[in-house]
């Protein structure tokens, strides 16, 4: 177990840095719901040979991003409307987890250094968004005492990643808004010590997006899959 507050220093290997470009290449909507990584073209594309892609498509199937075929190779899992409802069950779960470690065993120094990051969410548009975001929440996982909860949270954040990337919505700038408000008021209720004031922001807010959400998922989905986004 590491102590509240800790970063631990990690040099990224050509695996982590393919994993990565991975992720971004889904996000972006340049590897598509349901398609078929092609080896060949992305390594060729990456510049690196076969061995770091399939080590990195495996640590994605782990987190729950790609998926494997027997004699077929990796796909980009394709989300569906339920799907976005189970993992925001799962996010109550984890939202539990964290308000107990944060709780237990960070500092109030700690937690103000939390709240205070929230500053720093690139909030310009979507894509640097999504990016800025899964990177405070990375941060944030990096200071959980129970490693288990931080390994299952960061493979949640990591999908959340990727719905936040693709869904479109009316008034961008008004979802964003909303998020990082949220987050601001959940922290805010961390660093106060309240424990069940944070549940309960974090409970409202899983409420608000499985309602909102799954509907506009489909209809991204759908537009992605017919090629008419970017």
């Amino acid at each position: 177990m590491n102590d509240a507050g800790m970063i631990r220093l990690h040099h990224p290997s050509l695996s982590d840095t393919v994993r990565e470009e991975l992720v971004r290449l889904i996000v972006t909507g340049v590897l598509k719901p349901g398609q078929r990584l092609n080896e060949v073209h992305l390594a060729e594309r990456l510049g690196v040979s076969r061995g770091p892609l399939r080590e990195a498509a495996r640590e994605l199937e782990g987190q729950g991003l790609v998926v494997s075929r027997p004699r077929l190779g990796f796909y980009v899992v394709d989300f569906s409307a339920s799907e976005i409802i189970d993992l925001y069950e799962v996010k109550v779960f984890i939202d539990q987890a964290l308000i107990r470690d944060v709780m237990r065993y960070w500092t109030e120094d700690i937690r103000r250094d939390t709240l205070a990051e929230i500053d720093g969410i690139d909030r310009s548009a979507k894509l640097p968004f999504s990016r800025s975001l899964f990177a405070f929440r990375e941060q944030a996982v990096a200071r959980i005492h129970n490693r288990y909860v931080a390994e299952h949270a960061l493979s949640l954040y990591r999908k959340f990643y990727i719905v936040t990337a693709l869904i479109d919505v009316p008034d961008e700038a008004e979802r964003i808004d909303r998020i990082t408000t949220t987050l601001r008021r959940f922290w805010s209720a961390l660093v106060a010590g309240d424990g069940d004031r944070a549940r309960q922001i974090a409970e409202e807010d899983t409420a608000y997006w499985t309602r909102d959400l799954p509907p506009r998922f489909d209809a991204q989905r759908a537009k992605l899959l017919q090629g008419q986004l970017p």
